[in-house]
């Protein structure tokens, strides 16, 4: 979604800061399902992920991102929920 984003924004006339602001913003609100505070976290990522894209243009990194934190989010539920009392 950043590089689409990014160029067709771009393409619009649209300013770097605006483009960054507008990426985090739209990852934060289709998390919004998450609740306020994950909606808070997306952003910030969005913030963190966009500007790494101004300066690499390369998306494969976001995605291995992305992956790594996704993976350690449900095996750490997995592994340390039912240890604290929540899940499993």
């Amino acid at each position: 979604m950043v590089g689409y984003l990014f160029v067709r924004l771009r393409q619009l006339g649209w300013s770097t800061p605006a483009i960054i602001l507008a990426s985090a913003v739209l990852r934060g609100s289709y998390h919004l399902y998450q609740g306020f505070g994950p909606f808070i976290g997306n952003v910030l990522m969005g913030l963190l992920f966009a500007y790494f894209y101004t300066r690499t243009r390369r998306v494969l990194p976001l995605v291995i991102a992305h992956a790594l934190i996704d993976i350690t989010g449900f095996v750490g539920f997995a592994l340390l929920g039912p240890a604290i009392g929540i899940g499993g």
